[in-house]
């Protein structure tokens, strides 16, 4: 996100040198990993990966920093239809209803 918030590109040659390439195969790593055999990323079992990336790759589509693919729509569709996570969404929405309203 840094390079492409900076309007950077790394040359082709150089590439090796950042430690992902350039931001157009980080995204494509990104959807196949939600490609996968099952429904998480480690398969049928969701675990602590899924929890941050999902959030992770939630914000970015949130605030178009990343390119609209169906393979992160469904993978987030799966991830925000667990029940913890709407358990987490009425959290949140109680604690913001809660906080005193500006003027």
């Amino acid at each position: 996100m840094s390079t492409k918030a900076l309007g950077a590109t790394v040359p082709d040659d150089k590439q090796g040198m950042v430690g992902f390439g350039n931001f157009d195969l980080v995204t494509d790593v990104m959807e196949k990993a939600v490609s996968g055999a099952g429904p998480y990323l480690l398969g049928e079992q969701f675990t602590a990966a899924d929890v941050y990336f999902g959030s992770e790759l939630g914000w970015l589509t949130q605030f178009g920093m990343i390119e609209k693919r169906s393979a992160f729509d469904a993978y987030l569709g799966r991830i925000m239809s667990r029940p913890a996570a709407a358990r987490a969404r009425e959290i949140d929405d109680a604690l913001l209803a809660a906080q005193p309203k500006k003027s």
